[in-house]
């Protein structure tokens, strides 16, 4: 029967690990957390760790965690934020940049130096209050940010580490809690507290809402693409997980009295319902394809139930999908909330949590 096989468990921060990150190469992972601080870990044996990881190890004393023995932190970066990190995101042009959004206000962009140390080298200013969330496009051109203050901005990076805002949106009417890229073209998805999501594309440098897909319920927290951005998972407030696909409308356009800008139109498909998770459910992400286990890859949920879920998809008729429940760890940190599940983007069978434990979890999806 299908499991979750815990193999490491990182330990360092001393607060709630709210998010996490793989690099490109899907050997090195950011984390964040309440204590102000993001760290940068990697398994010593390099990428060989997910091909021979030895043997399961089992959780370590929920009161003096350790970090497991076949990994190693690399580096903490405290010196930037005052408040909680709330986001962290590799580049995905370079596993030596990344991003951080803190309840400070601010976004940093960090890089490696010559002295194989991260430094700050720009500071995004402009939310009112709490960023919640950073995603980088596709390209690394640009950059997302959300915040509390209801608004989504964009930033377009213009060399020597220099952002440029080209554009706040403003029309969520609550919080916005988390924003994601399309994993192919510049399409940015937006996740609120209104209950709603925002779907915003670029018109000649002029960004704007094109979809607003509505069927939750209660907060919608987050949202992953499926592997070739033909679908869309989003998580909610309501318990229930929503799969959206996008219709193809040749006559979709939005008239602004001007010009006609070209409007995306996406469906909901699947709905996973409020019975299987108990709780909120506040992360979800999609892996890529696995050959002989899913043929649109796995879905993972983190809940505020203390359980991950792990749901094959498949196609199904039409234009639906089909999740199957296929492996649930129940209490996978403890008696603490699942803030943040991420598939490793080149292993797509292994899987990091993080949660108010303070601790980091890396996961083996095994299918026999």
């Amino acid at each position: 029967m299908p499991q979750l096989r815990l193999f490491a468990e990182l330990a360092g921060h001393d607060d709630r690990v709210w998010q996490v990150s793989w690099d490109k190469t899907g050997t090195r992972l950011a984390t964040c957390s309440g204590d102000k601080s993001a760290r940068v870990w990697a398994p010593i044996s390099g990428s060989s760790f997910f091909e021979q990881p030895g043997a399961p190890a089992p959780p370590t004393d929920a009161e003096s965690p350790t970090t497991t023995a076949t990994w190693q932190c690399l580096d903490t970066i405290d010196n930037a934020h005052k408040r909680t990190v709330r986001s962290v995101c590799f580049a995905p042009t370079s596993s030596d940049t990344l991003a951080t959004a803190s309840f400070d206000g601010t976004t940093a962009i960090w890089a490696k130096e010559e002295d194989d140390e991260y430094e700050c080298v720009a500071t995004l200013e402009g939310h009112e209050n709490e960023a919640k969330c950073v995603a980088w496009s596709p390209s690394g051109q640009l950059l997302a940010t959300c915040g509390r203050d209801k608004s989504v901005w964009i930033w377009e990076a213009s060399g020597e580490g220099d952002f440029d805002c080209i554009s706040v949106l403003m029309e969520h009417t609550q919080d916005v809690k988390a924003v994601v890229w399309h994993p192919v073209h510049e399409l940015l998805a937006s996740f609120s507290y209104d209950d709603t999501i925002r779907l915003w594309k670029d018109d000649e440098d002029d960004w704007y809402s094109a979809a607003v897909l509505s069927g939750h319920t209660s907060t919608v927290w987050g949202g992953a693409f499926s592997a070739d951005g033909t679908y869309l998972a989003s998580v909610s407030d309501d318990r229930t997980v929503r799969v959206w696909a996008q219709e193809k409308r040749e006559d979709a356009a939005q008239n602004d009295g001007f010009y006609y800008r070209p409007e995306v139109s996406y469906k909901c498909v699947t709905v996973v319902p409020d019975t299987v998770h108990s709780r909120a459910i506040y992360s979800v992400d999609w892996s890529a394809p696995v050959p002989g286990g899913a043929s649109l890859g796995f879905v993972a949920t983190g809940c505020g139930d203390n359980s991950v879920r792990v749901f094959r998809a498949q196609q199904g008729n039409g234009d639906s999908v089909d999740l199957e429940l296929t492996a649930e760890t129940k209490n996978a940190h403890g008696l603490s909330d699942i803030n943040c599940v991420q598939w490793n983007p080149q292993h797509p069978r292994w899987l990091a949590t993080a949660g108010d434990d303070k601790v980091v979890r890396i996961w083996y999806l095994d299918l026999d």
